[in-house]
């Protein structure tokens, strides 16, 4: 037996954290009865959230992809008029996967999709160590005096946004044309937020690698299920 927040995890309707909302809204049925905080399941019951049927296959075959994200795309999936959605472009079966490090519409670049609530949480938490890299250019930085000394110097204590959060970076490096940035936790719009508390405009941002796992070569809008050997390289 395993608890229910865990089986629903497994399946792919929401964080364990998520599923706990679900319980407490009364949304999860057990054998047509609400479910409670804590109960345990076997994986056989009729279990229900908001009406639909989770079975234990749905719990049991763990799905992991990579999917290149273009920008003009949001990661949801819930639908909004004249907004698209990174849903939009993937099968249908992948359509009620967990998304395991959002990116901006503006920005695009690695995102996971999962049906294992708990690896979500692993890639996603800072605590598991799977840092972000980013490729980034700013606006008008051809005028500027930008060395990595003084972008590091300002990033790695900190910048406070405008409502209070203190943004940091783990490293920023020159690549080519673009800067390398590292993330060990990130918040929202992190990496736009942190530079525009310099007085610097992100004009482009792609994110190329989360934790040991790289973008590589797929395609923008193109997905990949990720092989034994890639997923390793994101369990701990």
């Amino acid at each position: 037996m395993i608890y229910l927040t865990k089986f629903l995890a497994q399946a792919g309707v929401a964080s364990r954290r998520k599923a706990e909302d679900l319980i407490r809204a009364g949304r999860v049925k057990i054998n047509g009865e609400r479910a409670e905080l804590g109960v345990m399941v076997e994986g056989d019951e009729d279990i229900r959230v908001s009406g639909k049927v989770v079975n234990n296959a749905m719990a049991q075959a763990r799905v992991i992809i990579a999917f290149n994200k273009p920008i003009g795309y949001t990661c949801t999936n819930r639908n909004f008029l004249n907004e698209d959605n990174i849903f939009s472009l993937l099968p249908n079966q992948y359509r009620n996967l967990i998304i395991a490090g959002r990116l901006d519409k503006d920005s695009r670049g690695l995102i996971l999709l999962t049906n294992d609530g708990n690896l979500a949480n692993q890639i996603t938490h800072p605590r598991f160590g799977h840092d972000k890299k980013y490729l980034v250019r700013f606006a008008g930085e051809d005028r500027m005096e930008l060395t990595e000394r003084k972008l590091y110097a300002r990033a790695k204590d900190g910048i406070r946004s405008e409502d209070g959060d203190i943004l940091t970076a783990k490293s920023i490096r020159r690549e080519g044309d673009r800067w390398a940035v590292t993330l060990s936790e990130g918040k929202k719009r992190h990496i736009r937020r942190l530079f525009a508390g310099m007085g610097l405009k992100v004009i482009d941002l792609q994110r190329v690698g989360i934790g040991e796992l790289g973008l590589g070569g797929l395609p923008q809008g193109s997905y990949r299920i990720l092989a034994d050997k890639d997923v390793k390289k994101l369990i701990k």
